[in-house]
């Protein structure tokens, strides 16, 4: 009996260390001072907060099951920039995540996007709902997207194209948007900056960047993973990582995918390479500055 009731007892306790919800993020709405709103006090706003924390961390995204420890940790900024009226809102979102790194304490960031074409309705009652091929509305259709994105850069952070299933949810939110949201800026798949929604998912399933995941899934599972135990060789593998991922730009210019893989790697590769050789310093510098030259005082650093 007693042995019976142990069993029972480690049961329990293993259940309830997994979960079926994927994402640990940390969710802030901000009103910009500029913003005057006649109808809605700050409890509407803390209540969209709570409301948007809950979907993002309770909704079960994906068929695997997260011990604790094991949810992608992240955060998400949403900043209302304009009252269009009492229930439609302009916005930006600061989408950030994570990733640990074994052996370490340390995480690594994967995901750093502002995402400034943010329109949607909002009301006291409105439900937010997951969403990949039926559309329910853009706000519920944002972070649904986000969140799959979220998953797919995290999985192939782990194994060679292991995303691609939660890349192709993403890429269903955008097939199932209706005719008047197709053209909204944050969707839209025209010829203009090239810097939104469809064309970061585009860029991610595009033949062109295979070159560029491959390399992505090396920097973090052959790299990072392994720099506890052998620094000099896998600062070695890094730079090859990392000149693939130059390739990936010059054979596909200018993409959404490589702008955020700069923005959010820029101070790892200072950190991590300031301890590397002249050649290597030289490289990194080099082949970052050409994906996006705005960086070069953050490379300056590697001089």
């Amino acid at each position: 009996m007693n042995k019976i009731f142990s069993i029972i007892v480690l049961l329990c306790c293993f259940l309830g260390s997994v979960s079926g919800q994927d994402l640990n993020f940390n969710v802030t709405v901000l009103t910009q001072s500029s913003i005057k709103s006649p109808t809605n006090d700050a409890a509407f706003f803390k209540d969209m907060e709570k409301r948007l924390s809950d979907f993002i961390n309770t909704t079960r995204w994906s068929d695997d099951e997260f011990q604790n420890h094991e949810k992608i940790r992240g955060s998400v900024q949403l900043t209302i920039t304009e009252e269009v009226n009492p229930t439609l809102f302009k916005a930006e979102i600061v989408w950030q995540t994570e990733r640990p790194v074994y052996n370490s304490i340390y995480s690594s960031p994967i995901m750093n996007l502002i995402d400034k074409s943010v329109i949607f309705s909002f009301t006291d009652l409105q439900p937010l709902l997951k969403t990949s091929n039926t559309f329910y509305d853009n706000l519920s259709s944002i972070i649904s997207f986000y969140a799959y994105y979220t998953l797919g850069m995290d999985y192939d952070s782990f194994s060679l194209n292991g995303g691609e299933p939660h890349f192709l949810k993403a890429q269903e939110v955008i097939t199932s948007l209706p005719s008047n949201f197709v053209r909204d800026d944050g969707w839209k798949n025209d010829t203009g900056s090239k810097r939104n929604r469809y064309w970061l998912i585009e860029n991610i399933l595009n033949p062109r960047m295979r070159q560029f995941r491959q390399a992505f899934y090396e920097y973090h599972r052959l790299c990072l993973d392994k720099m506890y135990d052998d620094p000099d060789k896998s600062r070695a593998v890094m730079l090859s990582a990392i000149t693939s991922i130059g390739q990936a730009d010059i054979d596909y210019p200018n993409t959404h995918l490589i702008q955020m893989f700069g923005n959010a790697k820029k101070d790892e590769l200072v950190e991590i390479f300031k301890l590397g050789d002249k050649g290597q310093k030289t490289k990194v510098k080099a082949i970052m500055v050409g994906m996006d030259f705005t960086k070069t005082e953050k490379y300056d650093a590697l001089n």
